[in-house]
């Protein structure tokens, strides 16, 4: 157990670390090409910061570990637009734009409505849905790169330049983001082996895992970028990060964690199934959470702190929700024994190390009870 925490951590140092030099080499060769601060954080930043959790569930499901593809997508969104957005707004309020209330969260709100929509059919999303949310995600990103041309060409704030001097060469940037993507996925590798052994020991299913511990972990580099960028007053990060980062979840990880699980060659594990709690209690919050960040955002173009202690409590709210639902999906009666079938005792007596096996016939009512079968005992 101790082992599988000092794994859990280096993973998650690891994946931060990587994220942030990821990101910004990334926002640093985004601004060589004039582009602005907004479109940085909705598709650089957004994607950089999603990286985690993209190899984290890429990685389960080869693994065959499909629930926790899924549960840390779910975790992170609602993790993203609740805590870390309202954790944002706590330390500054953040300034909205009017076209990111009109473009980019209706696309957010669109694509949690549509994972739950494939979520309902058989309970399942298949290799030819994913197919479809990956295509809708290289449509989102056209789209992206077409409404930042539109704004170049209107003009880029006087702002965006680096305000820590010169902007480091391309060769250094390539170099960050190179060194990233490798820190990513080494510290993903660490993550989903020590928190699959540790959920595993306890008894907590690799949903509840993904929902809580994974969400957390590969959240942190959204949580590390929003908090800077709103300590340095840069609202456009820090909302097209949220925003563009819970975008880029449901398109791009669900879709290519359920087209990995196809070539894991695992029985029963090919295929992202969606469980009973996914489906009524987290997906449907995950929705509820992303609509209500539309109306606080449009109440005076401004996320204000009472506003973010909301969005605070929400997140509290959904982790007792959480707990619950995993208190009543355990079963309730444990006791393998049952009518008409018959039981196999393991007796080890203290004077002999050998193992005596007995089995016990159980009568049902419509059968008489057999006789015994006689011990059958090892030799030294």
């Amino acid at each position: 157990m101790f082992i599988n925490l000092i794994l859990c951590l280096i993973g998650f140092f690891v994946l931060s670390y990587a994220a942030d030099k990821l990101v910004e080499g990334a926002s640093n060769l985004a601004l060589n090409f004039g582009v602005s601060k907004l479109v940085i954080g909705m598709t650089i930043v957004a994607a950089g910061t999603s990286l985690p959790e993209m190899v984290v569930s890429i990685n389960a499901s080869f693994k065959g570990n499909p629930e926790l593809s899924l549960g840390n997508v779910v975790g992170s969104n609602i993790m993203n637009a609740a805590l870390i957005l309202g954790i944002a707004a706590l330390i500054q309020p953040i300034a909205c734009q009017r076209q990111t209330i009109r473009r980019e969260v209706p696309i957010m709100i669109g694509a949690a409505i549509f994972l739950w929509f494939v979520a309902h059919t058989d309970q399942l999303i298949t290799f030819n849905e994913g197919l479809i949310i990956v295509a809708m995600l290289f449509t989102y990103i056209y789209l992206s790169y077409r409404w930042s041309k539109e704004e170049s060409e209107d003009g880029i704030e006087e702002d965006d330049s680096p305000e820590d001097g010169p902007t480091p060469t391309a060769t250094r940037n390539f170099a960050f983001i190179g060194g990233g993507l490798v820190g990513l996925v080494l510290g993903s590798e660490l993550l989903v082996r020590g928190a699959t052994a540790i959920a595993r020991g306890v008894g907590v299913s690799d949903e509840v895992i993904g929902l809580t511990l994974i969400a957390i972990g590969t959240s942190l580099p959204e949580l590390a970028t929003s908090v800077v960028a709103a300590r340095k007053g840069h609202s456009e990060i820090t909302l097209g990060n949220v925003v563009g980062s819970n975008i880029f979840n449901v398109l791009g990880i669900v879709g290519c964690a359920s087209v990995a699980c196809s070539f894991n060659g695992i029985p029963g594990s090919d295929v992202l199934s969606v469980s009973n709690n996914m489906l009524g209690i987290h997906i449907p919050i995950m929705v509820v959470i992303s609509m209500s960040v539309l109306p606080i955002m449009s109440t005076g173009l401004k996320i204000v702190r009472a506003e973010g202690v909301l969005l605070v409590c929400f997140y509290l709210l959904y982790n007792v929700v959480l707990i619950q639902s995993s208190e009543i999906s355990k079963p309730a009666d444990s006791n393998p024994v049952k009518t008409g079938s018959a039981q196999t005792q393991t007796v080890l007596p203290a004077s002999n190390p050998i193992v005596i096996e007995q089995v016990i016939p159980v009568a049902s009512p419509e059968e008489p009870l057999a006789t015994a079968t006689p011990l059958a005992t090892g030799t030294n």
